[in-house]
């Protein structure tokens, strides 16, 4: 499990900003756990309750792009070629 922080992240739902944990088990399906979660509205950052109903909705909606954004910015290590060999 790691700890990340996203500063910025743009999604249809919205730029946000988020904290939280994820699993990057090896040959499985990447979990999240959102911890912290703002959203840039016109006055600025504003902190978002992430026990709610709503915003589980709002980062279920955008999980993908989280998980998208987390394997971009730590990218899976290349394999050697002696293992790519069969």
């Amino acid at each position: 499990m790691e700890v990340f922080n996203i500063s910025r992240i743009t999604t249809p739902k919205g730029i946000f900003r988020l904290a939280g944990i994820a699993d990057n088990t090896p040959n499985a399906t990447t979990l999240i756990s959102v911890t912290s979660l703002d959203i840039l509205s016109t006055d600025g950052w504003q902190a978002l309750a992430v026990s709610t109903d709503s915003v589980q909705a709002i980062i279920q909606s955008i999980q993908l792009q989280i998980i998208d954004h987390l394997q971009v910015d730590n990218p899976p290590r290349l394999q050697s070629p002696e293992t790519t060999k069969r």
